[in-house]
């Protein structure tokens, strides 16, 4: 694969971060009070709520577009849940091969339905977990769960508060595990979510996260090279003392490992599918790393100004971290990567699907 992007994924990608700046919301001020419905349409109408997923529910594209997109969002710090309500709801709702009345409504944006994550396993909650998170939910009224009872098939659980988001960005609710929500089109479902289905799935989501985090780098980075270029110490622009050049390139460095290690994950699933589970791994636990260290050293370079409340360096942060913890943070990926090796040294590649 090729890890620069090419024409058509530079227009892509410019497209949906010209949309996020345009209907999104400019600073901390307006996060707080933001209605992302003008947005939230603007993406459906676009089709990027679609990217990735199957011809054969209303998708087109690749999941390299839909990591590009979020990539894009990222960078914009966009306050829509597009991979809570939009991108891990429809996959995984595809791999049940059912409930297209359903996905249909959630790419036309006209539903929302988040997916319940298992902080304790980092990964899709059932109705046995001990609890569950609704993640990057802001909207929505539901979240998609496994039954209780091993079948594989999803159900949708009722949301409740989880106290206030310290990310301006995203909100996130507890699943309310013991009540069931009526979600038309669930009944639909032809099949249970099958053991390869559901690995799959969750490559794909620390896929996609990971890709976030990768746009949010990028949108931190950004604001920390246009900051030592405006701002003035000693009579000359900060940006001409080596010690923040130095900072700042090794911060571009890891940008563009976050980026590489990203979109070969998402591309993997596609087309390298014996690779997508060490590739998700790698990509997470890189991003995980790397974008904490990223955030950390663009508040160091606002200096006092970068954890007041105007400077957008603390919203930067706050959502890469939230993204860090989000189905497991670097250490808890690099053990499944140790894991993986192990398994592969005993029984052959054990990175697949």
């Amino acid at each position: 694969m090729h890890v620069l992007l090419n024409d058509e994924e530079t227009m892509l990608a410019d497209s949906v971060f010209g949309q996020a700046v345009e209907l999104g919301a400019t600073g901390t001020e307006a996060l707080q009070h933001h209605d992302d419905r003008r947005l939230w349409q603007g993406l459906a109408t676009s089709d990027v709520l679609s990217l990735g997923l199957s011809e054969d529910f209303g998708g087109f594209g690749t999941l390299t577009d839909a990591a590009i997109a979020a990539m894009a969002l990222g960078r914009a710090l966009a306050p829509v849940p597009y991979l809570g309500c939009a991108i891990l709801p429809t996959q995984l709702l595809a791999s049940t091969g059912g409930s297209l009345g359903l996905v249909d409504d959630l790419l036309s944006g006209a539903r929302r339905v988040a997916v319940g994550i298992d902080p304790n396993t980092n990964e899709l909650a059932s109705e046995s977990s001990a609890r569950a998170i609704a993640w990057d939910c802001a909207g929505a009224d539901a979240a998609l769960v496994l039954d209780g009872d091993g079948s594989g098939r999803l159900v949708a659980v009722g949301l409740e508060s989880l106290g206030q988001d310290l990310d301006l960005t995203r909100q996130s609710r507890r699943c309310a595990l013991e009540t069931r929500s009526l979600v038309v089109g669930l009944e639909d479902q032809t099949k249970g979510l099958t053991g390869s289905a559901l690995t799959r799935w969750n490559a794909l989501a620390l896929a996609m996260v990971s890709a976030d985090m990768a746009g949010v780098m990028d949108g931190a980075l950004a604001l920390a090279i246009e900051h030592v270029k405006t701002r003035h110490q000693f009579g000359v622009p900060i940006g001409t003392f080596q010690a923040l050049q130095h900072l700042l390139a090794e911060q571009h460095v890891s940008l563009e490992g976050a980026r590489a290690t990203t979109l070969y994950a998402a591309w993997a699933l596609d087309k390298r599918p014996e690779d997508a589970v060490s590739a998700a791994h790698t990509a997470k636990a890189y991003c995980s790393e790397h974008g904490k260290r990223l955030c950390e050293a663009v508040l160091q370079v606002h200096g006092g100004m970068g954890v007041t409340w105007e400077c957008l360096a603390h919203v930067f942060l706050k959502r890469v971290l939230f993204d860090r913890a989000v189905l497991g943070d670097e250490r808890h990926h690099l053990r499944a990567i140790a894991a993986m090796q192990r398994a592969s040294g005993r029984k052959g590649d054990a990175g697949g699907l």
